[in-house]
């Protein structure tokens, strides 16, 4: 899919909740299978997200690592524990993946789960 024709499809099926006529069209059926198969739709469909959280993009290895820092940003803003979030950063530049069991711990993390790329104390490429 052309990726103008999603985002036009983009603006008139991303919005929730989808009653079950509009499920059953044929448009949003191809809307679907671009969010969930066409990479150039996936992508901007993630940096839209990640830059309505806040998050650049581009400092970031990959989409897949600063789509997943989302949850980790949201509980910066407040003091309870974020159980959605997978994935955190510290003070220090260090990745992480937290262990919910009530405290601040985490599993310090070296390479990128998703492309793989060494992570050093900059989030930069």
């Amino acid at each position: 899919m052309k990726l103008s024709t999603f985002k036009v499809l983009d603006k008139k099926y991303s919005k929730f909740p989808t009653s079950k006529d509009i499920q059953d069209t044929d448009d949003f059926k191809k809307y679907q299978d671009a969010l969930l198969n066409d990479k150039k739709c996936i992508d901007w469909t993630l940096k839209r997200q990640i830059k309505s959280a806040g998050l650049n993009p581009d400092k970031y290895c990959c989409l897949d690592m600063a789509y997943h820092l989302i949850e980790d940003k949201k509980t910066k803003r407040k003091t309870k524990i974020n159980y959605d979030s997978i994935m955190l950063t510290t003070k220090r530049k260090e990745f992480g993946i937290p262990i919910h069991d009530g405290g601040t711990s985490f599993i310090k993390i070296n390479y990128c789960p998703w492309c793989g790329h060494k992570l050093y104390k900059s989030t930069t490429r």
